[in-house]
């Protein structure tokens, strides 16, 4: 039910803000220490379908193990892929921002092999300074995590974010 809700919003927030503002810059590449990703750092690629919206997706490094497996020993690593949309409040190079999405998580395994154990939904709200060429951002998340033993159900988290409009 989640799922279909984030769809309808997503596509509702699309068509009411397609044109909204003409821009000449409608691509970033953005670089967040823990932030969306729920992980040391992303990578991110970012499409402006207006001034105030924009839609992302990435990719973020966990971490890093070495597990022994029959015998052998191989690299873990532990990635995740953030999905979002973005929506920006104000017109200026100051303004607030809120980001939507979801964080799937998977981890390589022996041989190479890709799984994949779960996705977080997040929301987020926080400073956005949007320039001529550079994007800065501090956000605050929400990230529901599930009822487990070491965590409440929605946890917050906090990153910092840097970016290159082109």
């Amino acid at each position: 039910m989640i799922k279909v809700k984030f769809i309808i919003w997503t596509i509702f927030l699309s068509l009411v803000c397609l044109n909204c503002f003409p821009q000449d810059k409608k691509n970033a590449v953005v670089l967040e220490l823990a932030g969306k990703s729920f992980g040391y750092f992303d990578i991110s690629y970012e499409r402006y379908l207006s001034e105030r919206l924009h839609f992302g997706g990435g990719i973020g490094m966990s971490g890093r193990s070495q597990l022994y497996y029959n015998g052998g020993m191989f690299n873990r690593y532990n990635f995740s892929i953030p999905l979002y949309g973005a929506y920006a409040f104000g017109q200026r190079k100051h303004h607030v921002i809120s980001e939507f999405g979801t964080s799937i998580q998977g981890f390589t395994g022996p041989n190479g092999t890709l799984s994949f154990d779960g996705q977080i939904l997040f929301i987020s709200f926080g400073y956005e300074y949007k320039g001529e060429k550079f994007i800065f951002r501090a956000p605050v998340y929400l990230a529901y995590v599930g009822s487990n033993e070491f965590f409440p159900p929605v946890m917050p988290w906090f990153g910092l974010s840097f970016g290159r409009l082109f």
